[in-house]
């Protein structure tokens, strides 16, 4: 079967589809990637077919994607760039879609290209299902929503906030879809209310470990939990002799690292860090992700790198610090590494809140309030708190016996054959 896979996004968003991408591959079908052309090189040596679209780090880094970055702590206002992002990019988006399901036998889409892909299903009858890698559907139950009313419990207010973020999300996409539709595939615009239907009709994978979302009893049958797709990729990756020393120079160090969030000054942040660092007494390790710039020089107990395989590098760390990133979160916690969640947008504080309900590591501090003091704070808890540490131990146990890419290729045969 051909399978062409929208994964629109950023490494985190990318990296799971990749796991879930070889899974079928192996399993014998014939799989066809779309996603950012920064990312063709890393999708291409897996053998995968691969259709170029835009380039989500220079999206990140460009003025409006700085400002999108910064603007977690305001709602209203991310939303805003989120719509005109899509209103600047989504002729592109959609166009580089429908050319690359053409042939396709079955198109999965993710959370930012949903839309896109149910109207190309409606127009061409192609099967069409749906991967989420954080909570996204309608529910009452709080642990499984972004901002509930209650997070603990099954409740109305929750269902009302829910359907307030469902009427929100089809008012960042509302306007790129109907071009699309319209414009592209000759279909009448979609309305709030066929959106919705379709969300609720649509098979949804959910790439996450049950046990840090628990399936929502009012989520359809069709919405199924597969466990995490994890990539370990670069098997024989070897640190650089630098980066070992400084591993065997003393007690595991604390990661501390942003990912893919850029941020305007970025020497002023690692400045912060290094202040947090020295007051708490720790070492720690700086990744830069995105990030380019560097100081010229650090003290003994810090090192600064661009990035390295999280699979290699966190199980070794005291404790992970970083942006929460849905990617980074799972593979710090199956690591079993005491988490700090700074969180910049969109789902980010979901995973900071989960990480300090399910008793794993600190309360999250938004990217807006984090000062060196506070920091310094957190990661004395993140390395002492004996609780803390075995809570993430034993959470670690039990996502390493999932079997999530599995899982997930059952779970599409099961569908498509209808066993």
């Amino acid at each position: 079967m051909h399978i062409t896979i929208i994964a629109s996004g950023t490494r985190g968003d990318v990296q799971p589809i990749l796991a879930l991408s070889q899974g079928l591959q192996a399993a014998g079908h014939e799989i066809v990637i779309i996603a950012g052309v920064n990312f063709a090189g890393w999708i291409r040596k897996y053998g995968l077919g691969f259709v170029p679209t835009i380039d989500m780090e220079a999206v990140m880094g460009s003025e409006k994607g700085l400002a999108w970055a910064e603007s977690g702590h305001h709602p209203l206002r991310q939303l805003r760039i989120m719509r005109q992002l899509l209103a600047e990019y989504g002729d592109r988006l959609g166009q580089t879609i429908v050319q690359g399901a053409a042939a396709t036998d079955l198109l999965i889409s993710s959370f930012t290209s949903e839309t896109i892909a149910q109207s190309i299903s409606e127009k061409t009858g192609v099967p069409h299902l749906n991967i989420l890698l954080q909570p996204q559907l309608p529910s009452r139950f709080g642990p499984v929503l972004l901002q509930p009313v209650r997070p603990h419990t099954f409740s109305r207010l929750n269902g009302w906030i829910a359907e307030l973020a469902e009427r929100l999300i089809w008012w960042v996409s509302a306007e790129a879809t109907n071009k699309l539709r319209t414009h592209q595939l000759g279909l009448p615009p979609m309305d709030r209310e066929s959106f919705r239907c379709g969300r609720l009709n649509t098979p949804h994978l959910m790439g996450f470990s049950r046990h840090v979302v628990p399936p929502a009893p009012d989520w359809p049958p069709h919405a199924v939990v597969t466990g995490y797709w994890f990539l370990d990729e670069e098997a024989g990756w070897q640190p650089s002799s630098e980066l070992s020393r400084f591993l065997e120079a003393g007690d595991p160090p604390v990661y501390i690292g942003f990912g893919s969030m850029p941020h305007r000054d970025s020497l002023t942040t690692i400045t912060l860090i290094q202040q947090a660092v020295q007051q708490a007494g720790q070492r720690a390790i700086i990744g830069l992700g995105w990030n380019q710039s560097r100081p010229l020089a650090l003290p003994d107990n810090l090192f600064i790198m661009q990035t390295a395989p999280h699979h290699w590098l966190f199980p070794q760390m005291a404790a992970v610090v970083h942006h929460g990133g849905a990617g980074t979160t799972a593979v710090g916690l199956r690591a079993g590494r005491p988490t700090l969640i700074v969180p910049h947008m969109a789902d980010q504080p979901y995973w900071g809140r989960r990480v300090e309900e399910l008793g794993v590591g600190g309360k999250a501090v938004p990217r807006h309030k984090l000062t060196a003091k506070t920091l310094a704070k957190r990661l004395n808890q993140l390395v002492y708190d004996e609780t803390i540490r075995q809570n993430a131990k034993a959470l670690a146990a039990k996502i390493q016996q999932e079997q999530g890419v599995e899982t997930a290729i059952q779970t599409i045969t099961q569908w498509l054959t209808g066993e």
